[in-house]
């Protein structure tokens, strides 16, 4: 390129700098504001769920107090629900809501440990603790004697968490529905799933005791073993 040239791309660059330097000040302007903005969204997005996580861990172990050596605090559904109202949106208003639901659970309220496990999955359907919440709503219904409603909820679980406690907790759990319905079939066959080499020990200890229990009561169901061989001696041979 020759020198005239280079003047004269030159010359054009400084040109259209002048003629855009209120334009490329504005925008970088934008990409200042812009950038201040995501920062200050990331900064009070990050308060609001430390403050969540604070609210929701003084609801939980703030009755400590209250509790006896060695026993774990005794949970109020209301003030985790208090939490859960107070921060919405936020990661931990769906734990809170989730530790109501099993409070209300050991307090024997099914029925609103129930409504709250739905809460959750409406709120946090998304949420890797959504299986728990699936397998809460499925105990919650067994406690309330909705059987049938209860094992499909299960097996639904056991479904979508394949290879998970949650798989193998919700196989138990079905089985023994089955067995209380008198489908001891069905429950053996539920306690075979779970014996598998690849479950973890204490699933499959859980599962040999059943199914060994449910044999007893149903030695019909019994696999057939195959008969031994028979050695025979042969008639050439004197005994």
């Amino acid at each position: 390129m020759s020198s005239d040239s280079e003047s004269i791309s030159s010359f054009d660059l400084l040109t259209w700098f002048e003629t855009n330097q209120k334009k490329i000040y504005t925008g970088g302007g934008i990409v200042l504001v812009l950038s201040l903005g995501l920062y200050l969204s990331n900064h009070f997005t990050l308060q609001g769920e430390l403050s969540a996580s604070n609210a929701l861990f003084e609801a939980r172990f703030q009755p400590a107090s209250q509790a006896s050596a060695g026993e774990a605090p005794p949970q109020d559904p209301a003030a985790l629900l208090a939490v859960a109202s107070a921060h919405s949106g936020k990661a931990a208003s769906g734990r809170a809501t989730l530790f109501a639901a099993q409070a209300y659970f050991d307090q024997g309220d099914y029925e609103q440990a129930l409504v709250q496990f739905q809460s959750f999955l409406t709120q946090f359907g998304d949420s890797s603790l959504s299986g728990s919440a699936r397998f809460g709503m499925a105990a919650c219904k067994e406690a309330l004697n909705q059987s049938q409603e209860a094992i499909q909820v299960y097996q639904q679980v056991a479904t979508a968490y394949p290879n998970s406690f949650l798989a193998y907790q919700s196989n138990l759990a079905e089985a023994g529905l089955h067995e209380d319905a008198g489908d001891a079939a069905k429950a053996l066959a539920l306690y075979d799933r779970v014996l598998l080499p690849t479950v973890s020990t204490s699933f499959s200890t859980e599962a040999g005791t059943r199914r060994e229990a449910l044999l007893k009561k149903h030695p019909e169901l019994a696999p057939v073993e195959s008969e031994a061989t028979v050695e025979t001696v042969p008639e050439d041979v004197a005994p």
